[in-house]
């Protein structure tokens, strides 16, 4: 119960996360300081737990480098496309990435009533999406959220692993925040020069705001993934589409038809399937 509520809390909250990237003026300066004010934000519970140590602070590393091909591909992504387009086929994808990576890295086995709920909530979702797919920019936004999902399914099973080989669950959560705000840091001028830190200046005090609720969905989940099934927990996580949705009407004013209101009934019976499993 434990798990599954700290995924639904991530769930929401990633939603409105990614929400307000996507109304950033440059959402590219607004992941850079959602990554940096996300380590400012951390920085003093450091001194309460130990330093990251062996396999953990391996994949520390690894998922570091990971996280920032995520953060220029997911931005890309927005800048091609609408948000209900490639945001569901991002975060579709990433859970069959992840399912295949438990199973051939892990050793996790899901039961067959689990894999079909993890087949439903990704072709939910990825229908979603598809459903946008005669929009402006849609190829190469779908073509950047299929990237997206890669990358997604990689950091998942590397975090999992990593929160799971730490002593301390917190060790992972709070360094890994410190170590991808490092990264994004470095990667964000070198891609889009100068210019990106002129325009996080203008949006610093928004960015303060979507750090504090980054780490609550992104701590969230790592500590989820510690406590149950990682590939069923990712899967889970995907219903943020259906609040993405929703906001995406609401504060976006994008349109949701019949065929992308079914699809989002398809997401909730296969998050009702890895319940039952």
């Amino acid at each position: 119960m434990t798990a599954l509520t700290l995924i639904l809390v991530s769930a929401v909250v990633h939603a409105v996360v990614n929400i307000l990237t996507k109304q950033a003026d440059d959402k590219y300066a607004m992941r850079l300081l959602i990554g940096v004010f996300s380590a400012v934000l951390v920085a003093p519970a450091l001194f309460f737990v130990p330093l990251p140590r062996g396999l953990a602070l391996e994949l520390l590393t690894g998922t570091t480098f990971v996280h920032a091909a995520y953060e220029w591909l997911l931005v890309r992504s927005y800048e091609s496309s609408a948000f209900s387009a490639v945001y569901p086929v991002a975060r579709g994808t990433g859970p069959l990435f992840t399912a295949l990576g438990v199973i051939l890295v892990l050793g996790q086995h899901p039961p067959e009533i689990e894999l079909l709920g993890i087949a439903l909530v990704c072709g939910g979702v990825i229908a979603l999406g598809l459903s946008h797919r005669a929009t402006e920019g849609a190829r190469a936004g779908l073509t950047f959220a299929l990237a997206t999902g890669f990358t997604i399914g990689c950091y998942t099973v590397i975090d999992a692993s990593g929160v799971r080989a730490a002593a301390d669950p917190f060790t992972y959560v709070l360094w890994f925040f410190v170590a991808h705000g490092a990264a994004v840091l470095t990667t964000a001028p070198a891609i889009r020069g100068r210019a990106v830190l002129i325009e996080a200046q203008k949006q610093w005090r928004l960015g303060v705001g979507v750090a504090a609720l980054s780490i609550t969905t992104y701590g969230a989940a790592m500590l989820a993934y510690r406590l149950g099934a990682t590939a069923q927990l990712a899967a889970l996580r995907e219903t943020s589409v259906l609040f993405g949705a929703l906001f995406a009407v609401i504060v976006l004013h994008e349109t949701m038809t019949l065929r992308r209101w079914l699809a989002a009934g398809v997401i909730v019976l296969g998050a009702l399937l890895l319940q039952a499993g």
